[in-house]
């Protein structure tokens, strides 16, 4: 048989009271507040995932909300430059808005892959859904009018109509 014995005093007991506190109160404070944080914690989580096949990338499509085309318009490999112009800094913003990020593949080759969108808010024909995708993962996406003043967004992004 084995006895243990401790003598726990008010000192002891007001150090562990703290100690769980404290651990309470950091635990609070590195959860995500708010809704705009969570939706947008949730939107970059499920625009991470693996795009092998034109199955998976169609279905990342309309989990977004895009009807598209069965088949890409175009897929073509691409050089993301080494050095980015004011062009490539305002379209990176876009996809770190959306929790992906160009910077890291910056000399890296990737392959485009192009959908044709039906149900664009805006009606506008032409309208494109736009995957980088290198080794499988995607590391871009947009939607993009074909008009040279036209518009490019996120894969999450609704415009009103």
């Amino acid at each position: 048989m084995i006895v243990f014995a401790a003598k726990i005093s008010v000192k002891k007991i007001l150090a562990c009271v703290l100690a769980a506190g404290t651990v309470f109160v950091g635990a609070a404070a590195l959860r995500p507040q708010g809704d705009a944080q969570t939706a947008s914690a949730s939107a970059a989580a499920s625009l991470d995932v693996k795009l092998r096949t034109n199955e998976q990338r169609i279905a990342l499509l309309r989990d977004c909300g895009w009807e598209v085309s069965e088949e890409p318009r175009g897929e073509r490999e691409v050089q993301i430059p080494e050095e980015f112009d004011e062009v490539y800094d305002s379209y990176n913003q876009i996809q770190q808005a959306q929790g992906l990020d160009l910077a890291p593949y910056k000399g890296k080759r990737a392959t485009l892959f192009t959908y044709e969108v039906a149900n664009h808010p805006s009606g506008e024909q032409g309208v494109t859904a736009n995957l980088l995708i290198r080794r499988g993962k995607l590391i871009a996406a947009d939607i993009s009018s074909p008009q040279a003043d036209g518009f490019v967004h996120g894969l999450r992004e609704r415009p009103a109509e």
